[in-house]
C-alpha cells in the first residue's frame, strides 16, 4: 500500500513537477518596474525568444516559461504558454 502511495506521488512529481517553491510576499509593481517589464516583454515578441517568469500565486512563488502569445496593455495581462500573468502577479521576468 505504501509502496502504491509512493509510485503515484512518484508518477505525480513526473507529470506536474515542482508546483510549489516557496512562500513569498506579493510584489509591489511600480510604474517603473512595470515600463521595464514592457520593454522586455516587446522585445521578446518581436524578436521571437523565451521568457521565465517568476510569479506570485496563493502565496507561492511559482515559474511559468515560455513565449509571450497575447499582449494587452491596458489590462496589463500577459499569455504565456497557456497561463494568463497579470502585473500584480509578477515577481520577476528573465529571458531564457
Amino acid at each position: 500500500m505504501f509502496l502504491l502511495f509512493l509510485g503515484v506521488l512518484a508518477m505525480e512529481m513526473m507529470l506536474i513537477g515542482k508546483k510549489y517553491y516557496e512562500r513569498v510576499n506579493q510584489p509591489i509593481v511600480t510604474k517603473e518596474r512595470w515600463e521595464q517589464y514592457l520593454k522586455l516583454i516587446h522585445d521578446s515578441i518581436d524578436n521571437d525568444y523565451s521568457l521565465l517568469f517568476t510569479t506570485y500565486s496563493g502565496g507561492y512563488e511559482h515559474h511559468v516559461s515560455g513565449k509571450c502569445y497575447l499582449f494587452n496593455e491596458s489590462l496589463k495581462t500577459i499569455l504565456v504558454s497557456g497561463i494568463i500573468v497579470r502585473d500584480t502577479e509578477i515577481i520577476s521576468i528573465e529571458r531564457l
